[in-house]
């Protein structure tokens, strides 16, 4: 009798597990048809999300809705209704999502960019105010710098007209700039341990893109060996909070409330005086770290990339650059910040390899605080939203020919930027927008203005050119590609 009504028992969870899974509400948005159980996961299994998802957005509209698993996944795509819902809307649309690798990825929820809610508030508000008494995104940053664009443009010049990878080259350069306000340090292109650091956080992109599958099937995660990769991310993620908490325990042992060297000695100073708090501890302040890192360091050093890679392809695009360089700054002392305003093909340009790079195309994954109407569907607590932000980057009522570079797109008749640039939403929109924006766009100009007033460009081979296809994992990447840098005879 009582197998009996256990395997009713049994069945009747799988039917209504199954109903749960199959059920769509009414007046939720369209999407195709899935299969029981695993729902959509078939469109995902190409690799290839950004043209699935562009597809989608063809035949469904710019809100349909995926099936994964137990998970309910909105994506929305297009500039207008991306701002509809994450700045009309971000009252209730600004939450993270809960998935099981956003949990790892931020400590149960700690952090900038994992966190929500009021906690997400306080974290941020005291983060910014913090960095800020370190210059972050302000000018007085400016010679920080412009040290690294210097040493950066010798390790350059050391190659002497060889093609070469760039490697990490960029990658170290720019997170020296958040070292120094972070740690009250920089480290030599050399040093192995910091080397060791970066490799690490590569890594983490490439395996939490590879594990993304266990957010829809956890079951996945409880399989012999490690087939989803989900133990090798956690590892690598246990790794970083070790290198991390070592740093914290050196400022601690040395932490002098008079001398607050970096945003560490202040996150302590403030520790010190509040008593320790849910905001003010080790496990928060090591999540805020690797934020910084990330969102400071991978999407920089990538976008440098791209733009070498597009100055290659390119060779007019590069000789109308250093013609601007040449009228405005000239050869005889290194680009500023002041410069900025009067390059406006310079200003172009960065924001045509933003959109073009699409290097971050589809923004961690929302939250559904509330109900929520968008574009005449329902959005209900518990989905996943994703952003899809390479769709406005590729949006055709927005840019002509979107998949042609063309940085003369931003400007207008008059020879000013023509708006269109504000639809470049590679750093967001709404309340989630990138807090490292201001600095990254200083960073973006220095390095890049540098290289080009001292070098001319050119690809390894000019009858076998890189390929402009990216490397697809959390961000894309260009694929690693050899170049020379000749200097420029004045």
């Amino acid at each position: 009798m009582f197998d009996l009504l256990l395997t009713f028992g049994l069945g009747m969870f799988g039917f209504f597990l199954l109903l749960k899974l199959i059920y769509t509400p009414k007046n939720a948005p369209p999407g195709p048809v899935g299969y029981p159980v695993i729902g959509n996961l078939p469109l995902f299994l190409s690799g290839n999300r950004t043209a699935t998802f562009r597809k989608l957005q063809r035949k469904y509209g710019d809100v349909f809705s995926l099936r994964l698993g137990s998970c309910n996944m909105v994506v929305i795509n297009g500039y207008d209704t991306l701002r509809e819902a994450f700045i009309k809307h971000g009252d209730t649309l600004s939450d993270r999502s809960e998935n099981i690798l956003s949990r790892h990825l931020s400590d149960n929820g700690r952090g900038i960019a994992g966190s929500t809610g009021d906690f997400w508030k306080r974290t941020r508000t005291f983060s910014l105010e913090a960095l800020r008494e370190f210059g972050f995104g302000k000018r007085s940053l400016e010679t920080k710098i412009q040290e690294e664009v210097d040493i950066f443009l010798d390790i350059v010049g050391d190659k002497n007209g060889d093609a070469f990878y760039l490697g990490a080259i960029a990658q170290i350069s720019v997170s020296n700039i958040i070292c120094s306000i972070a740690f009250g340090e920089r480290y030599d292109h050399d040093e192995e341990e910091f080397k060791n650091l970066l490799h690490m956080l590569d890594q983490v992109f490439v395996l939490i893109a590879k594990a993304s599958v266990i957010n829809f099937f956890p079951f996945l995660r409880f399989l012999p060996g490690d087939v989803t990769h989900f133990k090798a991310a956690v590892g690598t993620l246990e790794r970083i909070k070790v290198y991390l908490q070592d740093r914290i325990d050196q400022h601690r042992a040395t932490f002098d409330e008079d001398n607050v060297r970096d945003f560490i000695d202040a996150f302590l100073k403030a520790e010190l005086a509040q008593g320790k708090s849910d905001v003010l501890c080790d496990e928060n302040l090591r999540i805020i770290l690797t934020n910084l890192y990330t969102a400071g360091t991978e999407t920089i050093s990538t976008t440098i990339k791209w733009a070498i890679l597009f100055l290659i392809h390119y060779p007019d695009v590069q000789t109308k650059l250093r013609k601007e360089i040449a009228d405005v700054i000239g050869f005889a002392r290194i680009p500023s910040l002041n410069d900025k305003p009067e390059m406006v093909y310079f200003e172009a340009f960065i924001h045509e390899v933003l959109r073009m790079g699409n290097i971050a195309p589809f923004a961690l994954p929302h939250g559904v605080k509330q109900e929520t109407e968008l574009n005449g569907y329902t959005l209900r607590k518990g989905d996943m939203l994703i952003p899809n932000m390479g769709s406005a980057m590729f949006d055709e009522s927005m840019f002509d020919d979107p998949n042609t570079f063309n940085p003369d797109r931003f400007i207008g008749d008059d020879g000013k930027l023509n708006g269109k640039e504000r639809s470049v939403v590679a750093f967001f929109i709404g309340r989630r927008v990138c807090f490292g924006e201001n600095l990254a766009r200083m960073e973006l100009f220095l390095f890049l203005t540098s290289l080009l007033q001292r070098f001319v460009l050119l690809p390894e081979d000019e009858d076998n050119l890189p390929t402009l296809e990216p490397v697809v994992t959390l961000t894309n990447a260009p694929h690693e590609f050899k170049f020379k840098a000749v200097k420029l005879k004045q």
